[in-house]
């Protein structure tokens, strides 16, 4: 099977493909109708990575694949990158985008709703800040980028906009920080965020 692809697009089985197929583990010695689900995606896989092309397009290629071999995927569509080719990644694995895509674009019933890289997004976005200080953070809360401020004490745990972190920053500088951890948005935040904020405007409308 992993042949016929190869010809069908004027490519031949080479020393490549055997290698993709151990990295991949797969066993080639069984009748294609046995294989799993997992197995089946590793087929399709193999004659990908195996043809030389300019651009890969993927849809949910790692469905049915266990961690191992996703971690292997991701491996090879790097290897891609670093190789100048164009890879189009389709997943609604998230910490998978994160990890490998340059842009990103979040669609929503059919339609590109956001694109750009993700530090472009990430600075529309929140960032997740938990910070104790030696004066009361009490005045921290009244400010407009802070959001779902909680306090526990002297320390307190709030999101701001990523925008204004440095005004926020400045503002806490003069109550003497102790400690402060920041977390910027991972791709599911902002994921989340465009669409309730897509569903948010859908009821303005109506």
């Amino acid at each position: 099977m992993i042949d016929l692809f190869l010809k069908l697009n004027g490519q031949k089985h080479s020393a490549t493909t055997d290698a993709l197929i151990k990295d991949f583990k797969l066993d080639v010695t069984k009748k294609a109708r046995t294989y799993s689900k997992g197995n089946r995606q590793k087929v399709a896989l193999v004659a990908a990575f195996s043809t030389e092309a300019d651009l890969y397009i993927f849809d949910e290629p790692t469905s049915g694949l266990d961690p191992l071999m996703e971690e292997v995927f991701q491996q090879h569509v790097l290897a891609l990158k670093a190789s100048g080719k164009s890879v189009l990644l389709s997943s609604h694995i998230l910490s998978e985008v994160e990890h490998m895509c340059d842009r990103i674009g979040i669609i929503r019933d059919g339609v590109i709703i956001e694109t750009g890289s993700l530090d472009d997004m990430r600075q529309l976005s929140r960032t997740q800040v938990t910070v104790s200080t030696n004066q009361p953070l009490d005045g921290i809360a009244k400010l407009p980028a802070v959001h779902g401020f909680t306090q526990s004490g002297a320390k307190a745990s709030f999101a701001v906009d990523s925008e204004e972190l440095g005004s926020v920053m400045s503002a806490l500088t003069p109550l003497g920080i102790k400690s402060l951890q920041s977390t910027p948005p991972t791709l599911e935040d902002l994921f989340m965020r465009y669409y309730n904020q897509e569903g948010a405007d859908a009821d303005e409308q109506h």
